[in-house]
């Protein structure tokens, strides 16, 4: 097993893009036009074509899949504060 120091710039360089990346995730947005539409649809539920409730289906499993990632970003993103409060800045 190899032994990394947290002071190794190659180390430091990882992990700051491991948290940005982390952060796009955690502060991830459904953009408007996409809320606007499940929201349209989701309206008139009862009256979609089979192709609109295809697609309602699709953006709710989409939406769901982006919050439990949201999630676990924020998640990931605590415990690396909890675990290496010297190394990030308060995030």
């Amino acid at each position: 097993m190899t032994t990394v120091s947290t002071a190794d710039p190659q180390f430091q360089s990882a992990l700051q893009a491991c948290v940005v990346a982390l952060h796009k995730l955690a502060d991830y947005e459904l953009d408007a036009p996409l809320h606007r539409r499940i929201h349209e649809l989701g309206e008139r539920k009862e009256f979609l074509t089979i192709t609109e409730h295809e697609e309602l289906l699709a953006l709710v499993d989409f939406l769901h899949k982006r919050t439990i990632e949201k999630l676990e970003a924020q998640a990931a993103l605590a415990r690396f504060r909890i675990a290496i409060p010297d190394l990030l800045p308060v995030l």
